[in-house]
């Protein structure tokens, strides 16, 4: 077990739970600077530089804290989905930010070296990045809701207002899209782009979101970013009641696996990996087994692309 600081963070204040020698101590701070630096001065009092601290990947309230800790300790960003199943394997039915403050230090104490990667500091425009990617998030989001209320409205002006609604939203995402392809010109995010975008099928939007994820990420090898979008397979057996099929877990980042969907279908359609669609057809796999496996292949291709730092070669992933 290692010495371990859960933090469940909300947008005005966040509460730390400090795992040391199986003894937990609890404070509260406010999420600002004032509040990082008496978490820091809480923790010097424990003379424990080895601490690795963890929290959960909650909307944005977390990076600044985390940027800030960075600098002195260990910190990971942990899916809420493994924290949320090691509560069950926990039997944990409380739920207060106390609580859930000493689940991620319990977690982070005791989880695999693999199962907490290392955040990194981002540049100023990686953050911006990263936060006009999430605006687009969010106006797609709204806009499918709009859509939604439009089909069920029955009132001719009720569609004429979510109608309307939904042609606003577009111009905003119009207005993003554009910002994404500015964004995404500064040099430190170019170079990577500028690799992805030779990847067949995967667009300016798509090479804009792996380039965010690449560079948050401190991935050692493709597995684990495939791992992280949440396209590594998983078999469920014992003995020989239970035996099902395996399938893509639950774990991962949605927003990364959503972006490699539609490249997929793509790379499907027009036949642009012939001989490893061939060998998944041979296999008797059908065209919703054969999706995920290109959209796995996509995220192996671009770790490897960033990787290495150069481009597409048709060659070596022929029938990979």
């Amino acid at each position: 077990m290692r010495n371990a600081l859960g933090l469940d963070i909300s947008h005005k204040t966040f509460d730390a739970a400090l795992l040391i020698d199986g003894v937990v101590k609890t404070a509260k701070f406010e999420n600002g600077i004032k509040g990082f630096e008496k978490l820091k001065d809480w923790l010097n009092t424990f003379n424990h530089s080895d601490i690795h601290i963890c929290m959960e990947a909650t909307g944005n309230y977390f990076e600044d804290i985390a940027d800030y800790m960075g600098n002195d300790y260990k910190v990971s960003v942990i899916n809420p989905l493994k924290i949320s199943d090691y509560a069950k394997s926990r039997f944990s039915r409380t739920k207060t930010d106390k609580q859930d403050a000493k689940l991620i230090a319990e977690y982070c104490s005791t989880a695999l070296p693999k199962d907490l990667p290392l955040r990194k500091p981002l540049s100023k425009a990686h953050y911006r990045l990263k936060r006009v990617l999430a605006l687009q998030e969010q106006l797609i989001e709204s806009q499918t809701a709009e859509k939604n209320r439009l089909s069920a409205a029955k009132d001719e002006f009720v569609k004429q207002i979510h109608l309307e609604n939904i042609i606003h939203i577009q111009k905003q995402l119009n207005l993003v899209k554009l910002e994404i392809e500015k964004v995404i010109q500064h040099s430190e995010l170019k170079d990577v782009s500028d690799g992805l975008v030779t990847i067949p099928s995967v667009g300016k939007l798509t090479a804009a979101i792996l380039t965010n994820h690449l560079l948050s990420g401190t991935f050692k090898n493709a597995a684990q970013f495939v791992a992280f979008a949440g396209l590594s397979p998983q078999q469920r057996q014992s003995g020989t009641s239970v035996n099902i099929k395996s399938g893509i877990t639950r774990f991962g980042n949605r927003r990364l696996r959503a972006a490699l969907f539609m490249p997929a279908m793509v790379a499907y359609a027009r036949g642009y990996f012939p001989e490893f669609v061939k060998r998944l057809k041979q296999k008797k796999k059908k065209p919703k087994v054969i999706i995920t496996a290109i959209m796995r292949k996509l995220a192996v291709i671009a770790f490897n692309i960033y990787k290495n730092k150069t481009t597409y070669q048709p060659e070596r992933y022929k029938a990979v």
